[in-house]
């Protein structure tokens, strides 16, 4: 392949130059034009192709011209012959239609002199490229992920490559991929910020939006996390300017906003660049969507809608105060009536951005087993809706999946969390309907060791972990092992109950509440395992030695701020709470159904050392709890008893459908949830006695 080829000039009017045919068709026309320069005028010396293409006669967009494929710069052997300096049979997708190429094929041939190239070969030339496909496909690059929650640092292994992620590396993998096809689109699936590690949450997320913008994202569709500090903080985000005041109306610390002099950014806050996408995210007021449902970007004349939503089920899974005054529509239901608008604006090919997912039981590039709440949305979705970019379980799959509308399949992606993956989707548009002919899909994990970080990202990130360090390396806890959230086959996790002795611990004084048993969401328990790692070469050590524990990695186990509540509760609505955790059946009963509205299962409570209980899956419904095994420190519980219970606000509001927990009277608010966690490491841990987690027995299976 040469590496510079001469061109001939595009002028609108000089006599004796190439034609222009618009700035688009203009690095084709060029193209084409140095490549029969080259060929025909002897201008250049010998160009080496390492595989030359010894077909016999020049072939334009796959048809073959009939001009031989001669070596075509008479050097002999082993260099390039017209096929390779023209190119022309490899696909040309880059065309918004056939008429343009045609257009500029034949000016450029027409501008080659006949002394070099005769009126039978330029007409057997123009006649190979009207009679390719050339131009009726457009293609256009979407680059998706999701969840990636404020993930500055690189991530564990995944997939075989054993250290990914890191936003650096990541945006180094976007721009090759960018660089792959200037028709592309950045987007994310939701929860890019919420749930975020010390250094961008400490900040009010302002580094992970700042470099978001530098990465080049142009769209993302909102998420349950994009609510955990309320729609107005959501609202900044996207304008820009300095946070005041946190969910609760306290004023905030003016030295964890607008750092930009510090890390390199504008000051005030600069927003994002990208745009937020709400289209079932609605003001209950007004009717109006929180943000635009929908943005359409033109690829050379082609249009294409990206949708952006959340799980209609935010409001059972975000603090109710953080989703006050608005209203989440019905997911399939709210894409299906935004069909019509699009098809008034000739739009035809649609891609998904939805922040909620399933699991699967293959690959990353594959979606066997599908599973959970995608899957029903799917089934209802539009047949016109030809991309699903997904999110919200951060599992990896990516497939073409059949459904009852489009039979055919369209595309299901999912980028999995943090960073780690990024899904490389390219589309095939027919130029003349406008819609999407064929999908390729590949999650490609950020492999640090295969990428160099882009720099520029890496400064703000770097500078946003120095203004955090002081809070972020203090050493609070010891441990002799790594510490898992992983649940056993009852729910329990050792993650789990570290949690809820340290709330029970922070709230049992009589002055500080009195509660007799603690819980904690499992949901609430964020990173990936280990949780707590042992070893300083593991990155969610944070860097904090050998069997240490440090306080970045208490706060990105636990980054949402919430306080602790103590309530009263009779036992029987103790029991009813814990009943809560399994899904009611299509058979239950209507007394059960009228208390237990849970439709999530595996959100299982993880509570303190004092509490005990055995379940069964082959128990009735809203009974799947034996009585006679709940116990507070080792007592039965008593159904007409009231005890004091430790929550933190998210579930004391009702979140994660635990709504029994709304009837908790005599309410004590307390410390932060972190506070507690860190006030727990210190008290109960040292370097000589280290946490040794106990056995899960405190949930028993039968």
């Amino acid at each position: 392949m040469p590496c510079c080829w001469p061109v001939l000039a595009c002028s609108a009017g000089r006599r004796g130059a190439v034609p222009c045919a618009g700035r688009a068709s203009m690095r084709k026309t060029t193209l084409l034009a140095g490549a029969l320069a080259l060929a025909f005028s002897g201008m250049a010396g010998a160009a080496t192709c390492a595989a030359p293409d010894t077909r016999t006669s020049v072939f334009i967009g796959g048809v073959d011209s009939g001009i031989a494929n001669v070596d075509a710069d008479g050097a002999g052997p082993g260099n390039c012959t017209l096929n390779d300096l023209l190119k022309a049979d490899l696909p040309n997708t880059s065309w918004a239609s056939h008429a343009k190429f045609v257009a500029n094929a034949t000016a450029v041939i027409n501008a080659v002199p006949e002394s070099q190239l005769s009126r039978t070969q330029k007409a057997a030339l123009i006649a190979a490229a009207s009679a390719s496909d050339v131009g009726n496909v457009l293609a256009v690059k979407v680059i998706a992920f999701n969840d990636f929650h404020g993930s500055f640092d690189k991530q564990g292994a995944l997939f075989g490559v054993p250290s990914t992620g890191g936003v650096a590396n990541m945006a180094a993998l976007v721009q090759k991929l960018k660089a792959a096809n200037p028709n592309n689109v950045v987007v994310s699936a939701g929860d890019l910020t919420g749930a975020s590690p010390l250094a961008s949450a400490l900040f009010h997320d302002e580094g992970s939006i700042e470099v978001m913008n530098r990465l080049g994202l142009e769209f993302n569709a909102v998420g349950n996390h994009e609510f955990d500090a309320g729609a107005a903080e959501l609202l900044r985000k996207q304008n820009g300017g300095c946070a005041s005041v946190d969910l609760n109306g306290v004023a905030v610390d003016p030295a964890t906003t607008c750092r930009g002099a510090d890390v390199g950014t504008p000051v005030p806050f600069e927003g994002a660049k990208f745009k937020y996408l709400a289209a079932n995210v609605q003001n209950g007021a007004t009717g109006k969507t929180l943000f635009p449902a929908y943005k359409i970007k033109s690829f050379q004349g082609i249009p294409v809608a990206i949708i952006g939503m959340t799980l209609q089920g935010t409001p059972s899974i975000v603090t109710p105060a953080g989703v006050g005054g608005l209203t989440f529509t019905d997911e399939a239901d709210t894409v299906n009536a935004l069909i019509p608008q699009l098809r008034n604006q000739g739009v035809h090919a649609i891609v998904l951005l939805i922040h909620q997912g399933g699991f699967t039981s293959g690959g990353k590039d594959d979606c066997k087993g599908l599973s959970d709440a995608i899957v029903p949305i799917l089934d209802r979705l539009h047949p016109e809706v030809d991309v699903i970019v997904s999110g919200h379980t951060h599992w990896a799959y990516n497939c073409v999946r059949p459904d009852a509308q489009r039979p055919d399949g369209r595309r299901l992606t999912s980028a999995g969390k943090y960073g780690q993956l990024v899904t490389d989707i390219d589309l095939a548009i027919d130029t003349r309907s406008r819609d999407v002919q064929s999908t390729r899909a590949t999650n490609v994990v950020v492999d640090p060791s295969a990428l160099t970080p882009v720099a520029p990202i890496q400064n703000i990130v770097d500078g946003y972990k120095a203004l955090a360090r002081p809070i972020a390396g203090q050493i609070i806890g010891y441990i002799d092992r790594d510490i898992s959230k992983a649940q056993n086959a009852a729910g329990e996790s050792q993650a789990g109950d570290l949690v809820g002795d340290a709330f029970l611990e922070a709230t049992a004084p009589a002055d500080k509440g009195g509660a007799v048993v603690a819980f904690t969401n499992y949901g609430g328990l964020r990173g990936t395992d280990p949780v707590f790692a042992y070893s300083a070469t593991h990155p969610n050590n944070k860097g904090a030695g050998d069997g240490k524990v440090s306080y970045d990695a208490a706060f990105t186990f636990m980054p949402f701020g919430n306080n602790l509540v103590v309530l009263d509760l009779t036992g029987d609505d103790l029991k009813r709470v814990l009943e809560q955790q399994f899904v009611p059946s299509a058979k239950a009963p209507a007394s059960c159904t009228a208390w237990n509205t849970q439709t999530s299962g595996g959100r299982f409570l993880q509570p303190s050392a004092s509490l005990s209980y055995a379940w069964s899956a082959s128990r009735p419904d809203c009974d799947k709890i034996d009585g006679s095994t709940l116990k507070i420190n080792g007592a039965v519980v008593d159904p007409a008893a009231t005890y004091r219970v430790t929550v933190n606000s998210f579930l004391a509001t009702g979140g994660d459908g635990f709504t029994i927990f709304n009837k908790g009277t005599n309410r004590l608010g307390g410390a932060q949830d972190i506070d507690a966690q860190v006030a727990w490491w210190k008290a109960n841990t040292s370097a000589s006695a280290p946490y040794s987690p106990a056995p899960l027995n405190r949930i028993r299976k039968f």
